[in-house]
């Protein structure tokens, strides 16, 4: 554990939010936070969240896949569905 684990950030995001990966292009997945945990990121080489999303039946993904996990970074708060 980081020398500094007890005074970690408080989450962005609290279960049952509504949230959807930031888009880099036309497509992106959306659903609802259903776990979270802390865990070391490799690719920004520092501890932070990291989400469980139970995804939307219409979202893109959920036609192989019903849940995904997302670092912190990579969401944001949705209030309604993206338009496909």
């Amino acid at each position: 554990m980081p020398a500094a684990f007890p005074k970690v950030e408080a989450p962005r995001f609290h279960y049952g939010d509504r949230l959807r990966w930031i888009p880099h292009g036309n497509a992106t997945d959306w659903g609802l936070v259903i776990g979270r945990f802390y865990s070391y990121a490799p690719h920004s080489r520092r501890w932070q969240w990291c989400y469980l999303i139970w995804l939307d039946p219409a979202s893109s993904s959920a036609a192989w896949v019903r849940a995904d996990i997302a670092w912190e970074d990579d969401l944001e708060p949705i209030d309604e569905k993206p338009a496909r």
